[in-house]
């Protein structure tokens, strides 16, 4: 079963800095107990946190966990919805893509 929407191909520009990102949904709130994450192709997930109708991601730099992306490396938005009826979860693939990797600190302009 669908929602009705293909996955939106994005690209992730990470560098040495932190990586934040947000979305609101315009219709609403998102569905309590929804857990929406991105999982990267080398096993490294980055789990979302939600409130309202925004889900927000804050990877810091500072715990490396963003350096252990390589550039290319491909990625997922997971969006898993909680399904009552089976005591599971609905997923869907919001946007997948890859990570192009900068590194802003070292470029001369």
């Amino acid at each position: 079963m669908t929602l009705g929407w293909t996955p939106i191909d994005e690209t992730i520009e990470l560098t040495n800095g932190d990586w934040i990102f947000e979305r609101t949904n315009e219709a609403g709130p998102i569905q309590p107990g929804t857990i929406i994450e991105i999982k990267w192709a080398n096993g490294v997930t980055w789990p979302g946190t939600v409130d309202g109708a925004t889900v927000k991601w804050r990877i810091e730099s500072t715990a490396c966990t963003a350096a252990i992306i390589p550039d290319g490396t491909a990625f997922e938005i997971m969006v898993c919805y909680p399904n009552a009826a089976t005591s599971s979860t609905d997923d869907y693939v919001w946007m997948g893509g890859r990570a192009l990797r900068t590194n802003y600190l070292t470029q001369n302009f």
